[in-house]
């Protein structure tokens, strides 16, 4: 029998952080073709991994990976979609359950760019 392993990430690097309003946010996800954005606790936001690299790939094994940016927005309740105002319709996906993520948030909201 095949054993496995959860061993999450021992330290993640976030090279930049982007707190947006809500409508900059969708339509600059709309304009990349995302997809979904993620919701726990009161924000909705996007990660975005740096380009693979060999470098990168030795320190994934060692439990270390660095993102790119987060861009976010205070968005207080969650909805399974919302409306642009284009009426184009962008899914938001409840990640709420994921012990990262809501790591990730709690960790955003004690940094100086959340009182901004």
């Amino acid at each position: 029998m095949t054993d496995f392993i959860h061993e999450p990430y021992k330290t993640i690097f976030v090279r930049d952080l982007i707190k947006m309003s809500l409508d900059d946010l969708l339509n600059m996800m709309v304009t990349l073709e995302s997809g979904n954005a993620y919701w726990v606790d009161g924000v909705i936001f996007a990660s975005f991994a740096m380009t693979d690299s060999e470098e990168l790939a030795k320190k994934e094994i060692q439990g270390q990976t660095y993102l790119d940016k987060i861009i976010f927005a205070k968005y207080e309740k969650y909805s399974k979609t919302i409306k642009l105002v284009n009426n184009l319709e962008m899914n938001i996906l409840n990640v709420e359950k994921s012990h990262l993520y809501r790591d990730l948030i709690s960790w955003l909201k004690k940094q100086p760019i959340w009182n901004e």
